[in-house]
């Protein structure tokens, strides 16, 4: 669409800015429906083993909770300052870091209790540690960035290029397929593995088409 100049880009970015907005309250607002329908309405869908004995009293849990936070919020700005140094070294693009790379290293723990969880059969806590996260990631952690950058002044929307969009896509479907009904085996498992590896290569190949752009 030619003739626009800078005017019409500044209107496009705008309508952007208001849509992504718009959908971070919606999101959040639909995370706070899901926090409500699973503590209030339907806890009997989403109730642990019932010999399951706590090893240390709740408070206890509360405080290493809120202390290692605030050592992961410090430990954060670090890492957020050397991705671009980390990026120039290797050769790698933003997008593969941060979709890739970090999740990863980051989600180790995270990844191994799931495993070891599915491994004792209880498919039902793998899946909440699994999925959990991400959906959290989705429906809080992204919108509550873009709500956070509107008070302060920062403009931060949730328009993602097309082709991670695509991919990301694809992932849902291929997982809500092997989840649909209800039993597991190798071969859903091999599927998930290699969806997966296709996405990571795709980002990864995806920084030649930006660098090319720029050229």
């Amino acid at each position: 669409f030619g003739g626009g100049g800078e005017t019409a880009e500044d209107g496009n970015r705008d309508v952007e800015l208001t849509i992504s907005r718009m959908g971070a309250v919606l999101l959040v607002l639909l995370y706070g429906q899901l926090l409500f329908f699973q503590l209030n309405t339907h806890v009997h869908l989403f109730g642990g083993d019932d010999d399951c004995v706590a090893l240390i009293p709740f408070s206890w849990a509360l405080i290493g909770l809120v202390i290692i936070t605030a050592i992961v919020t410090i430990l954060s700005e670090y890492l957020v300052g050397s991705i671009d140094g980390f990026c120039e070294e290797f050769g790698l693009g933003r997008s593969f870091v941060g979709v890739i790379i970090l999740p990863v290293v980051g989600n180790a723990v995270e990844h191994i209790s799931a495993v070891s969880v599915a491994m004792k059969n209880k498919m039902d806590l793998a899946l909440g540690v699994a999925l959990g996260s991400a959906v959290q990631i989705a429906l809080f952690v992204l919108p509550m960035v873009v709500l956070i950058g509107w008070f302060t002044g920062r403009e931060m929307s949730m328009k993602f290029p097309s082709f991670e969009v695509y991919l990301y896509l694809l992932s849902v479907i291929i997982v809500s397929l092997c989840l649909s009904n209800q039993r597991s085996n190798w071969l859903e498992g091999s599927l998930l593995v290699f969806t997966y590896a296709l996405i990571a290569i795709g980002i990864y190949y995806e920084k030649d088409d930006i660098e090319s752009s720029k050229l």
